[in-house]
């Protein structure tokens, strides 16, 4: 029971503190809008840090925008939000410097685009994100505009930004029928190129052009210039951000390796495309209808030579890779036995780092990845997909 208390999400395990900012280019929706996480300073430095936390609801929309669609009233999820998690923090200092480069052996930051899934936002999978920004990572992770953000919001002008007066989109349902998947699929190939414009700002950046971020103007980003690994871009997502990775893989070879997170395929199945790129395919057991297996068996065995790796995380759920189980409980699949989330959480994200390892040669040491793998060697399938589970009623069925 949190009401009242300052809570927080679980402490990233990697050397290094966590910082995190909000860049937004262009000032109309056709700009993208994202969450930057990465290295600021090593775990030793660790004093005092937790005051600088930030908050991991933004904006009383966003609570408005999830009640929205899991169909309650806000007040009561506002409530049990309250109940449950307390007054939730990201363990992630707000515009805290870049990890100097005599901290990690003058070597450049590897680099990860994440997308996430129907319903979320950009701080909906901060356990993970930030997990990976302490192993030494910088990771974008977008808030989509395609109307299957719960909330998102954009600048109309600079007057509009210095008087952060802003212009909210909101959560648009749609409705299950016959234009279902046209809808879909024109939301996902708007998410691909968010996704791609994502990996042309950290260019520029990267390359000494700063210009373009237009939500703060007192965040300095000259620090990043040069010091971004862009030769082994992962892209990642979840549930409808796994969809839209496979899309942005196929479409931009700048992206290296994918790594898709109980990826929701309905809005891919009449797509006809090729990933050649390595794919790590991290599922849960009750998701998975026997159409959507349809559409991932596809990605997973075409083309044959592609590399490929499969697993299933036992007793978890659709929001064990999220952090929803941490701020709410489980509330899926009510009845059925569930993994701790910290558990579910720790197995996920050592899967991930194991096999980003494998393909960015960072992080250097994964001696505690390998060892949570083994402990708990019995919770994990590797190498096959799930079974089907028959269709779902409810806020699940609209990812049918």
């Amino acid at each position: 029971m949190g009401i009242f208390k300052k809570n927080h999400l679980p402490i990233p395990t990697g050397p290094y503190i966590v910082s995190c900012l909000d860049l937004m280019t262009e000032f109309s929706s056709e700009g993208i809008f994202l969450r930057l996480h990465y290295p600021t300073a090593t775990a030793s430095a660790n004093s005092e840090q937790s005051k600088k936390w930030v908050p991991w609801i933004p904006h009383d929309k966003y609570i408005q925008g999830f009640a929205f669609v899991v169909g309650l009233w806000t007040f009561f999820l506002r409530l049990v939000m309250w109940w449950y998690g307390g007054y939730m923090h990201i363990p992630a200092i707000h515009k805290g410097r870049l990890l100097p480069t005599t901290q990690r052996k003058n070597r450049k930051l590897p680099v990860i685009i994440f997308s996430h899934g129907f319903g979320a936002a950009r701080f909906l999978c901060s356990t993970l994100l930030t997990e990976l920004a302490s192993q030494g990572y910088v990771v974008a992770a977008l808030e989509h505009r395609d109307t299957s953000a719960c909330a998102t919001y954009y600048y109309q002008s600079p007057a509009h930004r210095d008087r952060d007066e802003r212009t909210w989109i909101p959560h648009i349902r749609l409705e299950v029928g016959a234009k279902h998947y046209t809808l879909r699929n024109k939301q996902l190939n708007l998410r691909r190129d968010e996704c791609i414009k994502a990996l042309n700002l950290l260019e520029e950046i990267n390359n000494g052009n700063v210009s373009n971020n237009i939500s703060n103007t007192s965040i300095d980003l000259s620090e990043f210039e040069g010091q971004l690994d862009l030769d082994k871009v992962t892209i990642m997502g979840h549930s409808f951000g796994g969809a839209t990775a496979l899309l942005s893989l196929s479409s931009d070879c700048r992206f290296k390796q994918g790594v898709i997170l109980d990826g929701w395929m309905f809005p891919l199945k009449e797509e006809k495309l090729e990933v050649p790129q390595p794919l790590l395919l991290i599922n849960t057991p009750t998701f998975h209808i026997s159409s959507n297996l349809t559409v991932m068996e596809g990605f997973v065995s075409r083309p044959p030579d592609a590399h490929r790796q499969l697993y299933i995380i036992k007793r978890s759920t659709h929001e064990t890779q999220t952090d929803t189980p941490f701020v709410l409980g489980y509330w899926l699949d009510l009845f059925k036995p569930k993994i701790d989330p910290q558990l579910g959480s720790s197995i996920n994200n050592s899967l991930i780092i194991k096999f980003l390892k494998s393909h960015t040669d960072s992080p250097d040491d994964i001696t505690r990845e390998l060892q949570v793998l083994s402990e708990q060697s019995e919770r994990i399938i590797e190498g096959k997909l799930p079974s089907p589970v028959p269709p779902r009623k409810g806020f699940i069925s609209l990812l049918a």
